[in-house]
Formats: structure tokens, sequence, C-alpha cells
């Protein structure tokens, strides 16, 4: 039986993620194909499988290849496929919805009752190879996505849906909390999109430095301003003097009780706040809820994963504009050294790591 490297996690406890070399190709079924990996990408969930945390522990039956951010090349076609051919460069969207609940059927599969995803409920692409059904499968151009930019994919499309819930940023002044990878990403596409104003907040040193280096090589077409909460008395304030009394737009990526505050603080009245960051705090309150929220007419949105497909599209006609995005990726890797890259990301010492299963 021809085999494959991966990484798989081997059981259900801390660390028990390992680089294998002896694992079964596998055969795509009906309406399936196999996809060789040319580059996959790490994401939060994959550190949270990782290091084992509640909020994956009970999702997951090890063993299982872990992964699910990734492009490739089609290399063989299960019985009933169509519209694909060997050789075609795709990447796939990796939650697999049922077709049949009530979001599902309302064209909501983003939200399908049943999802079961690639890499946490069934095995995923950090591997030489990795088997989906076709009807999840994206196809790409490599002239407008290399694979370098490929590999995420999938955390792209989480900041452009992030975006896409507003009614609209351009013209607007936006406010993201949070400059990690899909912060950094959705920044990008707030300046893209033509933003009168962005103003990012975020406490990690190391994603102050790059978010600083970002807005350091701007066109200055969106005023783009950083701060860092912990390190100013009233920041609220300042942003509401800098916004002509608050901002429109919050992107909420972080899930910080503090970051939340902040957000109904500088929202200006009729103001949106676009939820992808999730709470880690189980008694997460909204103080003053009246007031900041019901009072001022705001619009609370919570963002999930990527609207199927559309959000794909988006992304693409994106990139294909001139969307600029690989600056997220802080280096790339062997495949084999997976657990270095879980450890830059753990220490906060990088933004996107990638890596190669070829390598």
């Amino acid at each position: 039986m021809e085999q494959m490297r991966a990484v798989r996690m081997e059981r259900p406890a801390p660390g028990a993620a390992r680089w294998r070399d002896d694992l079964p190709v596998p055969e795509p079924g009906p309406e399936e194909v196999r996809v060789r990996v040319e580059r996959t990408a790490i994401c939060g969930t994959d550190r949270h499988i990782v290091h084992w945390d509640p909020s994956v522990a009970s999702m997951m039956n090890p063993p299982l290849v872990i992964g699910h951010e990734f492009c490739g090349t089609v290399e063989s076609l299960g019985p009933g496929v169509e519209g694909w051919r060997e050789g075609d460069y795709v990447s796939a969207e990796m939650h697999l919805v049922c077709g049949r609940c009530r979001a599902c059927r309302a064209g909501n599969q983003h939200v399908c009752e049943h999802t079961r995803i690639a890499g946490v409920h069934r095995d995923g692409c950090f591997a030489e190879y990795v088997v989906l059904p076709a009807a999840n499968l994206v196809r790409l151009d490599r002239d407008v996505v290399p694979p370098r930019i490929g590999s995420f994919l999938d955390a792209l499309g989480n900041a452009v849906h992030t975006v896409q819930a507003s009614s609209g940023v351009a013209g607007k002044h936006v406010l993201l909390s949070g400059y990690g990878a899909i912060g950094a990403m959705a920044a990008a596409v707030v300046e893209f999109l033509g933003a009168a104003s962005l103003t990012i907040t975020e406490v990690q040193p190391r994603h102050l430095e790059r978010a600083r280096a970002w807005i350091g090589g701007l066109s200055g077409r969106t005023e783009v301003r950083l701060h860092d909460p912990t390190a100013e008395a009233d920041l609220a304030r300042t942003i509401r003097e800098a916004t002509s009394g608050g901002v429109d737009v919050v992107l909420e990526m972080s899930g910080a009780p503090a970051a939340i505050d902040l957000a109904l603080e500088t929202l200006y009245p009729a103001g949106e706040l676009i939820q992808l960051g999730i709470p880690s705090r189980r008694d997460l309150t909204l103080e003053r809820f009246s007031e900041r929220v019901i009072f001022k007419g705001l619009r609370l949105q919570g963002v999930l994963g990527r609207r199927m497909f559309s959000t794909w599209q988006e992304m693409l006609r994106l990139l294909g504009e001139g969307l600029a995005v690989e600056h997220v990726v802080s280096l790339e890797l062997p495949m084999s050294e997976f657990s270095r890259g879980i450890e830059l990301l753990d220490a906060g010492e990088a933004h996107k790591v990638v890596l190669d299963p070829t390598a």
C-alpha cells in the first residue's frame, strides 16, 4: 500500500500530534477527489488541537490527521465526479455541510446544524494528500493566487466575511480590534476598499510591531491609526474625537471583553459591531446595555466561517484586483517542522506559518 507523510493527532492528550511517514494514501470515494497538497498553513484552531484545549477536545476523536488550510492539485477522481480534471489547481471549503437542515436549505450553509470540519472531525490537510467532496473544491488561478497565498484562503475568507457582514466600509470610520493573522488580513481588506479611517487596537508587542510595519508601507489613501489600549488612559474618547464622534463599524477580532466594551463605547449611533472573536470568559456581560446598544440603535452581527461560496468569490475577486496579504506570512517551513511553527505562534513570534509537505 502506498504511504504518505502527515501530521496526525495520535490520542486525546496535549502534545499528541506526531509527524508520521507511514500513513496510507487515502482513496477518494464516490463524488470525492484526492488532492496533492502543495502548501498548507497553521491556524489558531490547530494550536488548540495540539494543546488539546477544552474548546476542541469535545469535537475530536483521534487518531486523526489535522490541518484545514491548504492548496494543491487534483490528483485522482472518485466515481461520479464531473467538472474536474487531474492537475486542476484548487483550494477547498473545509466545512462539510449536510445540505438538508433549515440553514442549508435557506442558503446559509456556513451555519449548517450538522457541519463537520476536515482536520477536526475527519482527516485534514497536514499531509501529502487529502480527500474531500468534489463539491467543496474551489478553482484557483496560479497567476493570481500563488501557493504561498493559496495555503491560507480559509483564514482570509474569515476576514473577508467579517468585512462583508457590515453594510460596507468604503468612506466609513472603522475600528478593528486584534491584529492577529485574521485581523491583519481584515485590516488589509478595509484599507483596500477605501475606508475613511481605520483604527487598529492591539496589545501583543510583536503584533504591534507587525502592524506598524504594515502601516509604514501604505500609500495613505486611508488614514490608519494604531493604539495599545493598555498604554492609553481614555482611548474611547481619543477614538471618538478622531472620528467625528465615533466609528461607523467595529470589526472585533479578539474576543477580549475589554475590546467589546471599547467597541460599544466608540460606536456612533446606528453603527455596527461585527463579532468574529470568541470571548473566552463565560461571564462576559454587556454593561449599560440599553444605553450603549438599544438607545444608540446599534446592529450586532456574529460571524462564523465563510459563506459558501459567495465569500470565496469575493475573496478571489479582491485578490485579482490587487489585494495584498502576503505580509501576513511570517515564514515557510517543511511540514515536518510543524511543531516549531506551533511554538512560534504560541510565543507571538509569527503571524502566519506556511508548511511545505514536499520539502
